[in-house]
């Protein structure tokens, strides 16, 4: 593509000029006619796009347009990656401008400010050259040591073409003469404000007017009974959010907290706030009137600080890990659970799917509300099911009653042709549907990086023409001595090779970065067929490709959790290495699984075993004092002792075993022990659950008698706790000890 940042546009023919400004004007009152949105592409060179721009907000009648360029501009302009700048607020003029290239998220965030009315400006180069050309947004997915012009086009030619058939896009390339708009009703004159720029505080629709009446019920009734407000995006439930923190707060001197993945989600419901609590102090974070306040926290600090609410109001919880989700639905006894079903905050479908079960769990009484009319614009709005179809923000799996009752045996796995798949929609709907189902954080991104990511591979399971189950893999590794070695030393980064860099960076493996891996990226399987076999049968074809390609091992990196972890492990994969820190976008810690698949694979995992053995006992104490047991138990199960506890520290150990010594004496002699000998009682099975947790919080995390550990620990009193403790020492010791340190059956 020509540089961004070159001159500006080339003044255009004025008969050109007069008939795109026609063309903009006449969509224009379309627009208003039926308070909907429309989407007109203008497709050519980069300077002759900015000047058809300007000649199309000229026909407008220059409306107040927001800009996403990285050109420079004389416009006030925000760059193409930061659509999401825009929420909070509304315009009647959309300019996003492809040709600085095409984020997804971007401009699925930023369609999302246009009001009913308004006209989508989409600056595109030739729709036929621009799969060609190397796209400036396509360095999100290039991995080394693939260059930004060896990516495929395939993601830009669906977008190209779904826009070519699309009802409510008009095309209008350079050179070509404007086609002819639809006709608008009559009665509608140019600059007729949309009815969504109206500030009246209240419900303006029925589903809002259901939405405030069940929120006041929720914070006004009966605790733990929770409700989750779903919609597509524009149909105003943040703004029904904060009608009810404001009517709330003018009856009664309440405290309502506010959390969203970030500030700017929740502009609507600030908004509606100080409109509807008039001579209230009003600030970024904090809304007052008397001793009633409605303030803003983020998640992760509401979960750390606790502070006391009458009413949380979670907006874009599918944006949310769903660790802390479940934090806030234990601590908080009136919350009111509000998501996106379609767009680029996280997979509200998927939210909907897992954290219904947590909430069946935990809070059987909860309650839902679909919210299906829009606000900003009119029902059917001709732009919205455009980006849907565009950016796959509506793709779906088949249907439960479709799938349920099927013989899976006929199901056939292959390695998916990505030429294929980006021209058969039905297909690559399926695929993204059960995509956006498994992981709360996929995005309309996710979708070029599937179609054009260079080192990935699509596989899926199908029954008939429907995918069951899919997988995407990620070809990791082999890298060259020199970078293997800046890599080991933290002096450099390949693009795109997790877990070859993450096993040489934090697990100290030199040797990863030369070695190959097939990386399982995402991972999966319809909701009506989980737990038969499907995982298991996409994992063992791709493991098959794997070994034919002559890669060393299999595995995956995932936010880890016991249930997630007990999957992969049942797939044969082995926990090899887990992060010290938490990941912001999951909320857990990170584990790396792996499976060897050459003799060089089964040493790297040998190494990894062994390190996880000794470094997870000593950084329990430390980075991981809050890591759940059932996570430590689960990755050291199946470490081997090492024969590091002497004869006559036996002796000592066994007097705590007998009750002959105090807890506290014996405690660095304890947590000699259990870092000796826990993995393998725990793969012999020796120690109970409550055993485990006791070991785990108050031997190896040092966590004291007065700390908190309800969240981890059933106790029953320090007495019984200290009976069990001492059992399980006594368990530890019976695992006698071998010369090589290898425990004697």
């Amino acid at each position: 593509m020509p540089d961004p940042g070159a001159p500006g546009p080339a003044a255009l023919a004025e008969e050109e000029r007069r008939s795109i400004a026609g063309l903009a004007a006449g969509l224009g009152r379309v627009c208003r006619a039926g308070n909907t949105r429309h989407m007109l592409v203008l497709a050519g060179s980069a300077d002759w796009t900015l000047a058809a721009a300007e000649a199309a907000l000229t026909g407008l009648g220059q409306p107040a347009a927001a800009w996403l360029s990285d050109r420079d501009l004389a416009v006030t302009r925000h760059p193409v990656v930061r659509g999401a700048d825009l929420l909070g607020g509304e315009t009647d003029c959309l300019v996003y401008d492809a040709w600085s290239g095409l984020d997804p998220d971007s401009l699925g965030a930023a369609a999302g400010t246009l009001r009913g009315g308004g006209l989508l400006l989409l600056l595109t180069p030739p729709l036929a050259l621009w799969p060609d050309l190397p796209d400036p947004q396509a360095h999100r997915i290039t991995v080394h040591p693939f260059a930004l012009g060896e990516l495929s086009g395939r993601y830009l030619s669906r977008f190209a073409r779904v826009l070519a058939t699309t009802p409510g896009v008009h095309i209008l390339g350079e050179g070509t003469q404007p086609p002819v708009p639809p006709l608008a009703a009559s009665g509608i004159g140019q600059g007729v404000a949309s009815p969504t720029m109206r500030a009246a505080p209240g419900p303006r629709t029925a589903d809002q007017v259901r939405a405030l009446g069940l929120i006041l019920a929720t914070a006004r009734g009966r605790a733990h009974r929770p409700l989750v407000i779903t919609s597509d995006r524009g149909r105003g439930k943040s703004a029904v959010l904060g009608l009810a923190a404001a009517e709330l707060a003018r009856a009664h001197p309440v405290r309502v907290l506010v959390t969203a993945p970030r500030r700017s989600a929740v502009e609507p419901l600030f908004a509606q706030v100080a409109l509807g609590l008039p001579g209230a102090a009003v600030r970024r974070e904090r809304v007052a009137l008397g001793e009633a306040q409605i303030q803003f926290i983020a998640p992760d600090a509401l979960c750390r600080a606790r502070p006391r609410a009458d009413l949380l109001l979670v907006d874009e919880a599918a944006g949310i890990p769903a660790p802390l989700l479940t934090d806030l639905l234990r601590t908080y006894p009136r919350i009111v659970f509000a998501t996106t079903v379609h767009g680029y905050e996280g997979s509200g479908r998927g939210f909907d799917v897992r954290f219904r079960q947590t909430l069946d769990r935990l809070t059987p009484l909860w309650r839902e509300l679909r919210l299906g009319e829009p606000v900003r614009w009119a029902a059917g709005d001709p732009l919205e099911g455009a980006l849907a179809q565009a950016l796959l923000l509506d793709a779906a799996p088949a249907p439960d009653a479709a799938v349920a009752g099927a013989a899976l045996d006929k199901a056939r796995c292959e390695r998916l042709d990505r030429d294929t798949l980006a021209s058969d929609e039905p297909l690559l709907r399926g695929v993204f549907g059960l995509l956006v189902l498994a992981h709360y954080q996929t995005r309309p991104m996710d979708l070029r990086h599937l179609l054009d990511g260079p080192n990935l591979g699509v596989y899926a399971l199908r029954l008939g023409d429907r995918p069951v189950a899919t997988a995407l893999v990620a070809t990791e590794g082999r890298l060259d001595a020199g970078l293997s070695q800046a890599v080991f030393e933290g002096r450099r980064r390949a693009r795109g090779h997790l877990l070859p860099q993450t096993l040489s960076v934090h697990a100290g493996l030199a040797e990863a970065p030369a070695l190959g891996f097939a990386r399982i990226v995402r991972i999966a399987v319809h909701p009506a067929l989980r737990r038969r076999g499907l995982a298991r049968r996409l994992l063992e074809a791709i493991t098959g490709d794997a070994q034919a390609c002559g890669l060393d091992l299999i595995g995956a990196s995932f936010g880890v959790d016991p249930d997630l972890l007990g999957l992969w492990t049942h797939c044969g994969l082995v926990p090899a290495h887990l992060g010290t820190s938490r990941n912001a976008a999951s909320g857990r810690h990170a584990a790396v699984v792996l499976r060897p698949l050459t003799a060089a694979g089964e040493n790297l995992l040998a190494r990894a075993r062994d390190r996880l053995g000794t470094r997870l006992p000593a950084l329990l104490a430390g980075p991981l004092r809050t890591l759940e047991p059932a996570i430590v138990a689960a990755m050291l199960a199946g470490t081997e002792a090492r024969g590091r506890i002497g004869r006559d520290e036996e002796a000592e150990l066994a007097a705590f075993a007998a009750a002959q010594r105090p807890f506290e004496a014996s405690l660095p002699l304890l947590a000699r022990l259990a870092s000796d000998r826990l993995g393998e009682a725990l793969a012999r099975k020796v120690l109970s659950e409550a055993e485990v947790a006791l070991v785990v919080t108050r031997v190896l995390q040092y966590r004291g008698w007065g700390e908190p550990t309800a969240d981890v620990l059933a106790s029953d009193g320090r007495a019984r706790d200290l009976a069990r403790l001492r059992h399980a020492a006594g368990q530890l010791l019976a695992l006698s000890t071998a010369a090589d340190g290898r425990p004697l059956e």
